[in-house]
């Protein structure tokens, strides 16, 4: 949501200081994403939310808290391990 669209809307929620926190789950994915995802925490905080890219989980709690408490629009981007695991494997 925040790369493809999210972007105009950051800005908007930013400029109007929206308590909004959005949480990016990023497992670096997606092909198109990849290069974006490196900036994607400078872009937030170009629009004038709070950013924090969070990549030990040890962080998540703090990155939250302080998101929720933000008198505005926030991202959290959390890092999470691109070895998903097979949901749907079929059986032999």
């Amino acid at each position: 949501m925040f790369a493809q669209r999210g972007r105009r809307r950051s800005h908007f929620a930013a400029q109007r200081k929206l308590p909004l926190t959005v949480v990016v789950m990023n497992n670096s994915g997606y092909g198109a994403m990849r290069s974006f995802s490196r900036v994607m925490q400078v872009l937030a905080q170009g629009h004038g939310c709070d950013a924090v890219r969070v990549t030990n989980s040890s962080e998540l709690a703090s990155a939250l808290k302080h998101a929720l408490s933000h008198n505005g629009t926030s991202l959290v981007e959390v890092m999470v391990d691109s070895a998903v695991p097979l949901l749907y494997a079929q059986k032999s």
